[in-house]
């Protein structure tokens, strides 16, 4: 244990003490030592001002704290913008990417893609022959189960669209979380928890370009390509068909919303954003930007040449409804295969603020004037006039850093203040420093958000900037400040009790547990048990791993995805020379025999729910005990039973015994259900007779 060293040990009265004792060995000619002596005074003032030093000095301030954190790998996690999605009419204005929208607040958000002017719809839904649309439409709160629907398990799901010609088809789906265990996120595009077969109906299967919902196991958009030859119905709607060819072990899907013109937009307000080509040698080169901020910002263009980037005001903007072209004269770019022409797009009303003058000294510190809102530090870059290796002065790129103090003497970085809303440079050892000059420093990407005040509420009455027209929108999450280094301290401290190394048994359950893309009910690891030996014994090192998927089924085994999952995540933890094995649970079957004494309103119902309960994973669990006494308490427990006569329990399956107290030990495996009761319900009125 690391002890704690204490600085501010001394008080200012033993400081002055331990300084007037000392007067005599150092001055004894000095003989009056009492407070009017004006070097006593004097004494008194260092003691005071040594008192305040030791303070200081013993303080563990929060710029230490965040070191001492770096050093121990967590660094604070940055702001983040809210995001939502928004639902258009059919038929409007067409919009481009980072077209502005806000709310009656004054909250911006920008669109993250394009919006066509004619935008697809949903004109029918059917499941196993019955519509649906028209009862979505208009209830707005309908869920149901497109692949059991009427209790059936093989229903599919039909949806008509009008695709609006886009090359593209995207469908958004709701879904439903089930209750209970959480699903972990998921780690891989490619993990799928069931399997589906989407085809195009007069054209063929078809695999999703994009599926952001993981085979529908969480809210998102499924996208497709639309082929020329698909054809329509007399109505002029396409049907694209899912069907479940693999329900999984896990939850069954329900569905409460789909839309076919949901988009994204994401709480943040860009200020600067620069575009990167690599342009070919020609006279009359032209480079494009599909985006709403180019087709109205001030432009700043720079060319590569062999001696490096320079600016040039050789160039010709035509802005149109489909965003900025810009053609210019590349035939002095370099041809090295990189980017050799940077357009940067300056928010007109904000351009003052984005062009400095540098003073060429150390620790220069540049105000941005933000207006209240942060820098999304992760995209934000600076261009600055810097003296490069050979002694020239070039343009180069700077970017944004935690802490200048990690930094070498020539590195191009600087770091930002949230509070002050400031960037600062380095003074040549820590970070180098910007050469003087006017227009010396150019910000080339930054993008403010709110962060979490871009949290709001659904419906929020958001508006089009560019023509007023509303947007409905989903509710805007996901918004965070930047973590604060007491919140990083704190999940420093959290982070401690969690592992990501198998050392004993509660690590392997609690790894298989949060396996991402999975809902594991319930793990139990079984150190130097071997389900493939005949005796169960292992001869090697072996810890096998029982998994259970949280599922809606009375007795749910994971399947073979299941059961990789968690393998793979265990084989990359476990101990050498360790072998690892998961295996599904085993379930025992339980027959019960009870003879009580009730009052009315005590039915059969209740007492099997609560003996399903006890017998269950969450109850007895892998391998557990069943006991006899504690299914009497847990009846006794129960409003309206007064008396438990008898109770007779008996597991008859191989691996099970019971004990001399009466208790009955299951299988390590193993999980108890609930096969048979036998109920003999005593009135309260007959219960002495």
């Amino acid at each position: 244990m690391i002890q704690k060293r204490n600085l501010d040990d001394q008080t200012y009265q033993s400081i002055v003490d331990a300084a007037v004792g000392r007067i005599p060995w150092l001055c004894p000619d000095w003989t009056d030592h009492n407070s009017h002596d004006p070097g006593v005074t004097v004494l008194e003032l260092m003691a005071w001002y040594k008192e305040m030093q030791q303070y200081q000095m013993n303080q563990v301030t929060p710029a230490l704290k965040e070191k001492l954190l770096k050093i121990a790998g967590v660094r604070r996690r940055p702001a983040s913008p809210a995001r939502c999605t928004l639902t258009l009419p059919d038929e409007g204005a067409s919009y481009l990417p980072l077209t502005r929208l806000e709310t009656p607040e004054g909250i911006p958000f920008e669109l993250l893609e394009e919006v066509p002017g004619k935008r697809p719809h949903i004109g029918r839904v059917q499941v196993a022959g019955v519509e649906l649309w028209d009862d979505m439409v208009r209830t707005g709160n309908l869920t149901f189960q497109p692949f059991a629907f009427g209790g059936r398990g093989d229903s599919t799901l039909r949806i008509a669209v009008d695709t609006a010609a886009q090359p593209e088809q995207r469908l958004w789906f709701q879904v439903e979380e089930p209750p209970g265990v959480p699903r972990t996120p998921f780690a891989r595009p490619e993990q799928q928890p069931r399997t589906l077969r989407w085809s195009l109906e007069g054209y063929g299967q078809a695999e999703p370009l994009r599926d952001e919902t993981h085979s529908l196991s969480q809210s998102g958009c499924v996208t497709f390509a639309v082929p020329e030859e698909w054809p329509a119905d007399e109505a002029g709607l396409r049907w694209i068909q899912v069907q479940q060819t693999d329900p999984g072990c896990e939850e069954t899907v329900r569905l409460s919303g789909l839309s076919a013109a949901r988009w994204s937009a994401v709480q943040q307000e860009t200020r600067a954003k620069s575009h990167s080509f690599a342009a070919p040698p020609e006279d009359c080169w032209q480079g494009r930007i599909k985006d709403a901020m180019a087709r109205s910002s001030v432009l700043a263009v720079f060319l590569r040449t062999e001696g490096g980037w320079v600016q040039t005001a050789d160039y010709t903007p035509t802005r149109s409804a489909d965003g900025l072209s810009v053609t210019m004269n590349t035939k002095t770019a370099a041809q090295d295969g990189g980017d050799n022409v940077t357009v940067v797009c300056l928010d007109a009303k904000h351009q003052d603020d984005l062009l400095f003058d540098a003073s060429g000294l150390p620790n220069e510190s540049l105000y941005l004037n933000l207006g209240g809102g942060s820098v999304l530090t992760e995209g934000f870059t600076l261009w600055c006039e810097t003296l490069d290796l050979d002694g020239e002065v070039r343009l180069l790129p700077w970017r944004c850093v935690d802490d200048l103090l990690t930094c070498g003497p020539r590195d191009h970085a600087f770091v930002y203040d949230p509070l002050r809303e400031t960037i600062t440079f380095g003074d040549g050892e820590h970070g180098a420093v910007v050469r003087r000059g006017r227009g010396a420093i150019l910000v080339t990407d930054m993008t403010l958000s709110l962060c979490a005040g871009g949290n709001i509420p659904a419906q929020a009455e958001m508006r089009f900037t560019e023509d007023g027209s509303p947007a409905e929108n989903s509710a805007a999450a996901g918004g965070a400040d930047r973590e604060s280094v007491s919140e990083a301290a704190a999940r420093f401290l959290r982070s401690l009790g969690d592992t990501e190394k198998c050392a004993c048994a509660a690590d392997y359950e609690h790894l298989a547990k949060t396996t991402p893309g999975l809902r594991v009910a319930a793990a139990k690891a079984l150190p130097g048990y071997d389900p493939t030996e005949p005796t169960g014994i292992s001869r090697t090192p072996t810890v096998t791993v029982v998994v259970v998927p949280a599922s809606g089924q009375a007795r749910p085994v994971p399947d073979e995805r299941f059961v990789a999952e968690v393998q793979r995540r265990l084989e990359q933890r476990r101990p050498v020379c360790t072998k690892v094995r998961v295996a599904p649970p085993t379930y025992e079957d339980v027959y019960v025999s009870l003879s009580l004494k009730t009052r009315d309103g005590v039915t059969q119902d209740k007492i099997r729910a609560l003996l399903e309960r006890y017998l269950s994973v969450d109850g007895v669990g892998i391998g557990g005990v069943i006991r006899p006494g504690e299914v009497e308490t847990r009846l006794l427990e129960l409003p309206g039973v007064l008396q438990v006569r008898k109770a007779d329990i008996r597991a008859p399956g191989p691996g099970c015994y019971r004990q001399s107290g009466g208790d009955i030990r299951l299988p390590r495996r193993a999980i108890p259900a609930l096969r048979e009761l036998r109920l003999e319900q005593i009135p309260e009125e007959f219960s002495d007779r």
